[in-house]
């Protein structure tokens, strides 16, 4: 389930990685806010939420699209940091879903978060899902959200492998 880091493949960024250190790709490159971006000059990613859309790049058959890293507006939060991406099988869900839930579980995170169904445009025929904090839940606060989003940033590729790999051997 993670993209192969070698080749065409590499780095995360694509060949159009303005990066000068793009042999040393990571999450924390200060180049990734604009060479994960479509349109990098009008609409860079936030700083805050990039590792975690970097991450989820990383994972085949997740392909991030839009991504917010949160907002307040009047001292309250206005909008949640979350992604959203394509999926390109169901399996590739499931594996995300089930790391969210394994750090969930563990109480790596401040919040629940969840993988769930998103709205998209009426004229975009695929389904697009989104990586967010669950709704119903008490107050929540931007800064632990943004918190959770660097959690999230920093296990989510290594407990897809883990979710993958437990998968595999049920069907062994």
């Amino acid at each position: 389930m993670l993209a192969t880091m070698a080749g065409e493949a590499w780095p995360v960024c694509g060949p159009r990685c303005p990066s000068a250190i793009a042999r040393d790709c990571h999450r924390g490159c200060p180049d990734i806010c604009l060479a994960l971006s479509d349109a990098p000059k009008e609409y860079p990613l936030e700083a805050i939420i990039a590792p975690l859309v970097y991450e989820l790049q990383r994972l085949d058959g997740i392909r991030p699209c839009w991504s917010c890293e949160g907002h307040e507006r009047f001292g309250d939060l206005w909008k949640v940091p979350q992604v959203w991406f394509y999926a390109d099988r169901q399996i590739h869900l499931r594996v995300l879903a089930d790391a969210v839930t394994a750090l969930n579980l563990q109480g790596a995170l401040r919040v629940d978060w969840e993988v769930a169904v998103t709205y998209s445009d009426p004229d975009n025929p695929e389904t697009t899902y989104t990586l967010r904090p669950k709704q119903n839940q008490a107050v929540l606060v931007l800064s632990e959200l943004q918190a959770d989003v660097a959690s999230l940033a920093e296990a989510v590729v290594e407990l897809c492998r883990e979710q993958a790999l437990n998968l595999g051997k049920i069907g062994a």
